[in-house]
């Protein structure tokens, strides 16, 4: 048939097979070297090994067993300890270089006699030997292509002490953070998992099976921007009379005055005065002119340069049509307004997640829709393992948050905030090797426990929590009742 073409024959890679049996060769070498040398560093090599494996310890706790060989070592002197580690192999080596090496072989006591007494000398400097070649293969299986497949560490002892500590702050109401709010806790590293304001002035959804879950988590991000005191807008779209009375408590403790609204009148005041308003809408209709007037409001105040420095809080998010939420949240950017929205109805999840830079997500069980947000969320290309933005490469833009590869492009957002589907670069294929990897999993979404969420932003920089656990703030005391005892005390000194 003739010889290859030259660049045929460099894409191929016929040393394949030959670097696999040079890969195999060397670790049988290595195996016969430590059975030979190193029995004992041998033996707790596997030992750790398996030990990290059963346990899901990250690899930090091998430090211990490494420090317990260095105390060791230093305790009867870096020099006994050396000659001990030494004193098996030069037995071994010793044997076998006298021309043994055949009678070595057919008896293997002969070069092992002894060992009673020169084994148990190898344990100082074999643990420390032992915990670094346990560290190396635990590192090492890190670096495999099915790395992901690996199951997660389990948190330690630090990380779980974190943890509790960070949620009694939370849940004693320290809600407020440097950046945002307080959500919870990350119980992989004890992390205090919060929502950060400049993601919410793109949009959040938070989504859920249970109506209940969603509201309270709302809630939790209300109570830390009327803490900061922010201007707050509620278009209450859902048909639950607890949120009026939620949200008045919440008011209340923190000393912000709430006014009760209809949709169309004037919302100047709010924004001004810093303080709270409830509109209270019954049917889609009186939605979508809520929504309008907000936007309206949002639009004056990007025309005149003023920072609204607050945020709007859409409830029952599946009862406003979806042009009018993008017209809210891409006005409310400009105005610096925050659009939070709430919805336990897959169908309307699913269409708010392609309007919103940020998804936080609670327990679901509907697999169509996880497989939807777990899209939104954003992923990795299959190549490079970078992060894919919207456009041509390089140019910026929003992460491919949706779409399928193959069919049509990623959809976007413009200012205004109406999706739109942008082309697919030119130059990239619709394999499965550049396909985006989600950078999390229907099945994570799905796995979702009570109590615990997902937290994907998109904007303004990449960021993703794959396990939250939610820690619900308790509302500080109102003024009212902080100045009760006083008064008791005042007129009745007993």
């Amino acid at each position: 048939m003739g010889s290859m073409p030259r660049r045929a024959r460099q894409q191929i890679p016929a040393g394949l097979t030959q670097r696999g049996r040079v890969t195999a060769a060397c670790a049988v070498l290595i195996l016969l070297a430590h059975l030979l040398l190193a029995q004992v560093t041998l033996g707790l090599a596997v030992a750790f090994t398996v030990t990290g494996r059963v346990s899901r310890w990250r690899l930090w706790w091998l430090t211990v067993p490494a420090a317990a060989g260095l105390a060791w070592a230093l305790a009867i002197g870096a020099g006994r300890a050396g000659a001990g580690f030494a004193a098996g192999p030069a037995h071994v080596l010793g044997y076998l270089g006298r021309g043994r090496l055949a009678a070595g072989l057919g008896h293997p006591s002969g070069p092992f006699a002894g060992a009673g007494s020169w084994l148990p000398r190898q344990l100082p400097i074999a643990l420390i030997a032992g915990a670094a070649e346990a560290a190396l293969i635990g590192w090492l299986e890190r670096l495999r292509a099915d790395g992901p497949a690996v199951r997660p560490r389990r948190p330690g002892a630090f990380a779980a002490m974190r943890t509790a500590l960070a949620a009694s702050l939370i849940r004693s109401g320290s809600v407020v953070t440097r950046n945002g709010c307080a959500l919870g806790v990350a119980p992989a590293t004890g992390a205090v998992a919060e929502l950060r304001w400049p993601e919410i002035a793109g949009g959040v959804l938070v989504a859920g099976a249970e109506s209940q879950g969603v509201t309270v988590t709302s809630l939790q991000v209300v109570h830390a921007a009327l803490r900061r005191r922010k201007p707050l807008i509620v278009i209450d779209a859902s048909a639950d009379a607890a949120i009026a009375h939620a949200l008045a408590a919440a008011c209340a403790a923190t000393g912000t005055p709430l006014r009760h609204e209809r949709a169309g009148l004037d919302l100047g005041p709010v924004i001004s005065e810093r303080s709270a308003a409830l509109l209270r809408v019954g049917s889609a209709e009186l939605a979508s002119r809520a929504c309008a007037s907000v936007a309206a409001l949002a639009a004056s105040l990007g025309r005149i340069g003023v920072d609204g420095d607050g945020l709007i809080w859409v409830t029952g998010g599946e009862r406003l049509p979806a042009q009018a939420v993008a017209r809210l949240i891409g006005d409310g950017r400009v105005a610096g307004l925050g659009v939070l929205i709430g919805t336990a109805s897959p169908v309307a999840t699913a269409e708010l997640a392609r309007l919103v830079d940020a998804l936080l997500i609670l327990r679901i069980g509907d697999p169509r829709l996880a497989a939807t947000l777990a899209a939104s969320a954003g992923g990795e290309s299959g190549s490079d393992g970078q992060p894919w933005v919207g456009g041509e490469p390089g140019a910026g833009g929003r992460p491919w948050v949706g779409g399928e590869p193959g069919v049509g492009g990623p959809p976007t957002m413009s200012l205004a905030g109406a999706p739109q589907i942008l082309p697919r670069p030119s130059g990239m294929s619709a394999g499965p090797e550049s396909a985006p990897r989600p950078a999390v999993s229907a099945s994570a979404l799905l796995s979702l426990g009570p109590g615990e969420f997902v937290l994907a932003v998109n904007a303004p920089r990449r960021r993703l929590v794959q396990l939250g656990r939610l820690v619900p703030a308790r509302l500080p005391r109102s003024a009212v009742r902080q100045e009760r005892p006083w008064r008791r005390l005042r007129y009745d000194p007993a």
